[in-house]
């Protein structure tokens, strides 16, 4: 989860895919929601990103209780506190000092703050944290898997490159689409409905140029499988897609840009 979380975040994506791929092949295109939530790691990283875990990672930097940053983190930590415990089955409640908190959260990629020891005046001493770097060798080892997920994309994209596709002729002439919204609908739904409809007309206007690149690449095309879903806390859309006879979740920036 750190090397995802660091080096390897834009390669995160293509990994969760991979492992629902494996986990609906051994399962005969069948899945077991449990396993495949277990087995996803982005929505995880999202979270640790949003909570701005990485910024207790700066060595010598002694860290108080009572400093700004830590009282904001614990308050964001505890108000979504529920999102928490659901993608890193970590407890959090305001019992917790805010230092317990980045420990508990700092476990999950397997790291921890140091104690320094209780500094301040007699009356008012706060015990002291600071980061230390440990000494396992994981900088190595993030290399190494870097390394390895850009080979593979760079094999990827050489295959894709080389691949000699038609031109498709698309209709420019401007479409009046009447929307259904009303008043009652909340902006995420108009949202929705937007991106309903781009997804449409973006099938219908491929054609025969779409069919090409399903029979050429198979499964490195996927058509999108019922609606997409709002997942409010990450602010953004999540829709299951179909690769062929396999299906699995992409957030819908990701099918866009494909």
């Amino acid at each position: 989860m750190h090397y995802y979380l660091t080096l390897g975040r834009e390669f995160l994506t293509n990994r969760d895919a991979k492992r629902a791929k494996a986990q609906l092949e051994a399962g005969e295109n069948s899945i077991w929601k449990p396993d495949f939530n277990k087995g996803q790691l982005l929505p995880a990283v999202l979270l640790l990103e949003n909570l701005n875990l990485l910024q207790f990672l700066t060595p010598d930097v002694q860290l108080r209780g009572s400093d700004e940053k830590m009282v904001e983190f614990k308050a964001l930590a505890v108000t979504h506190r529920h999102v928490i415990k659901n993608y890193l089955n970590v407890s959090i409640s305001e019992k917790l000092t805010s230092i317990a908190i980045a420990q508990e959260l700092l476990a999950k990629i397997d790291l921890k703050l140091d104690y320094v020891g209780r500094l301040g005046k007699r009356k008012n001493r706060e015990c002291v944290y600071r980061f230390v770097a440990p000494d396992d060798q994981r900088d190595s080892i993030f290399g190494q898997w870097l390394n390895r997920d850009e080979a593979f994309q760079n094999e990827l994209v050489s295959v894709t490159n080389n691949m000699v596709l038609s031109t498709p002729v698309i209709d420019t002439t401007s479409q009046d689409i009447p929307q259904t919204l009303t008043p009652v609908e909340s902006p995420t739904v108009q949202g929705w409905k937007g991106l309903k409809l781009k997804m449409r007309l973006g099938l219908d206007n491929a054609g025969s140029f779409y069919n090409q690149l399903v029979s050429t690449i198979g499964e490195a095309i996927g058509v999108a499988d019922g609606e997409p879903y709002w997942n409010g806390y990450l602010g953004q859309w999540q829709v299951w897609v179909n690769f062929g006879s396999r299906c699995t979740s992409v957030v819908c920036d990701w099918l866009f840009a494909v």
